[in-house]
C-alpha cells in the first residue's frame, strides 16, 4: 500500500511542474491528436489493443481484458514527444511532454475474471506554436508585423471499467468514460513600429461529456484469441470563449469577450483485433474505425471532421511473470508497426501517419515492472504538399502491483 500511495504522490508532482514548449502543427485542426490507449507496452505494441492481454499492463481500449491479472496495480506514466516540422527548405524542431495517465486496476476475482480500473487519461492533445511574418502597404507605406500562433491543452477523460469472465473462453466489458477538457487557441499579431501594437485573438473551448463503451475477448484455441469494441455517446455539451484584446502605446482599445453556449456530438468507434501465441511470441493485429464528422469544436473553413482509420500489427516476447524465473528471462521485448488515417481533412486533403515502433519491459523489485518504449513516424498529407511532420516519442510506464485480493474455495 505504500508503494502504490508513492507513486500517487511522484504522479502528481509532475503534473504540477510539466511544460510544453510546442509540437505538432496539425494539432491546431478539430479537436487536437487523438489518443487511443496509454502506457508504454502498447505503445512498443504500435497501439495493437484489442486481443492483446499482458500480465501487467492495463488495457483502455478493450475493457474485457481488464480481469486477467492477479495482482492490483497502479499505473502511472510520461511521454516525451519530439517534432521535426518541414516545408521545403525551412523547418523547425520542438518538443513537449506530458503525463500519460494515472490508472489503478483492481483484481476482484481471477476466477471470474472480474477486475475495475479506474483513471484519468488523455484522449486529445493540442500543443502547437508558429510563427509568420505579415506585410502589408497603407498609405504609400510597407507595414511589417508577425503573428504568434500558440495552441494548448486537449480533452480528458475520467474512466471506469470492469470485466467478468462468462465461459472457460470468453470475457466481457464495460467502461463508461467522462470527458471534460478546456483547449485555447490564440493568434498574437505583434505590429512593428513605435510601443509594438498588439491585438491578441483568443477562442476556448470547455467540452464535457459522457461515453459509453463495451469489448470483447474469446479464446476460439488455446493460442488464437479474437477481440471487439464498440464506444458511442450522447452529445456533450460546449462552452465556448471568444475574445479578442488590442493594445496600442499607453491604452487598450478594444477588449470584446463572446460567451457561447453549444452541443457536440461525439466520436463513435468500432474495432476488431487477433492475436497469435507460438512458443515464445505473442502477435497481433488491430483494425479500428472511428467517425467524428458530428464533431464541431473548433471548426474551420480549410478543414473538415470525418472518419479515422487504424491498423497496427505488433510482435512481443513478453518475460516470464514467475519471480522464479533467472532476472533477464522475466524482461520482455515488443514491437510493431502502424497506419493512421487521420480524421482531419486539411485543404482538400487526407492526413496520414506511419510508423514503427520498439519497447522492452523489467522488473524493478517485487510485482513492479518499468516500461519503455520508442515510437517514430511520419505525418503528412496525402498530396505532398503543405507541412510534413518527423516524430519520435518515449515514454515510460511504472506499474506497481500488490496482491490484495486473495483466491477463496468454491464449492
Amino acid at each position: 500500500m505504500r508503494r502504490l500511495l508513492t507513486i500517487t504522490t511522484l504522479t502528481l508532482v509532475a503534473i504540477v511542474t510539466m511544460s510544453a514548449q510546442g509540437g505538432s502543427y496539425y494539432s491546431a485542426l478539430g479537436i487536437g491528436d487523438m489518443r487511443r490507449g496509454v502506457g508504454a507496452i502498447y505503445d512498443a505494441f504500435a497501439g495493437t489493443s484489442i486481443a492483446m492481454p499482458t500480465d501487467h499492463g492495463i488495457n483502455t481500449i478493450n475493457p474485457a481484458l481488464l480481469g486477467m491479472t492477479p495482482y492490483t496495480r497502479l499505473q502511472a506514466g510520461y511521454r516525451f514527444n519530439q517534432f521535426n516540422i518541414s516545408s521545403g527548405d525551412i523547418s523547425t524542431s520542438q518538443n513537449n511532454g506530458e503525463i500519460d495517465g494515472l490508472l489503478a486496476l483492481f483484481s476482484i476475482d481471477t476466477a471470474r475474471g472480474f477486475g475495475i480500473m479506474l483513471g484519468v487519461l488523455p484522449y486529445s492533445t493540442v500543443n502547437y506554436a508558429s510563427t509568420r511574418p505579415i506585410t502589408t502597404q497603407l498609405e504609400g507605406s510597407t507595414i511589417t508585423a508577425r503573428s504568434n500562433q500558440i495552441g494548448e491543452g486537449g480533452m480528458s477523460r475520467v474512466v471506469l471499467g470492469s470485466s467478468v469472465r462468462l465461459t472457460d473462453a470468453l470475457y466481457v466489458g464495460l467502461k463508461v468514460q467522462a470527458f471534460l477538457g478546456t483547449t485555447r487557441y490564440s493568434d498574437q499579431i505583434l505590429i512593428d513600429g513605435s510601443g509594438f501594437n498588439t491585438i491578441t485573438s483568443a477562442s476556448t473551448y470547455d467540452v464535457r461529456g459522457l461515453m459509453g463503451g463495451a469489448g470483447l475477448f474469446f479464446r476460439v484455441t488455446d493460442d488464437f484469441s479474437i477481440g471487439a469494441i464498440i464506444t458511442a455517446g450522447a452529445d456533450a455539451s460546449v462552452r465556448q470563449t471568444d475574445r479578442v484584446v488590442g493594445i496600442a502605446p499607453g491604452r487598450v482599445f478594444v477588449d470584446t469577450t463572446i460567451l457561447t453556449n453549444s452541443t457536440t456530438g461525439l466520436p463513435f468507434t468500432l474495432g476488431g483485433g487477433v492475436s497469435w501465441k507460438t512458443g515464445k511470441f505473442l502477435l497481433g493485429a488491430d483494425v479500428e474505425y472511428s467517425d467524428l464528422s458530428k464533431v464541431n469544436v473548433h471548426t474551420r473553413p480549410d478543414a473538415t471532421l470525418g472518419s479515422s482509420l487504424h491498423i497496427s500489427a505488433a510482435l512481443s516476447r513478453p518475460g516470464n511473470s514467475s519471480p522464479a524465473a533467472p532476472y533477464f528471462d522475466r524482461w520482455g521485448f515488443h514491437g510493431g508497426v502502424g497506419f493512421d488515417r487521420s480524421y482531419i481533412t486539411y485543404a482538400g486533403s487526407s492526413l496520414a501517419d506511419y510508423y514503427a515502433s520498439v519497447g522492452l519491459d523489467f522488473p524493478v523489485g517485487g510485482a513492479a515492472i518499468l516500461d519503455a518504449a520508442l515510437q517514430g513516424g511520419r505525418r503528412a498529407r496525402s498530396d505532398g504538399e503543405g507541412l510534413s511532420e518527423l516524430y519520435a516519442r518515449m515514454t515510460f510506464t511504472l506499474s506497481i502491483g500488490e496482491l490484495w485480493f486473495r483466491p477463496f474455495a468454491r464449492d
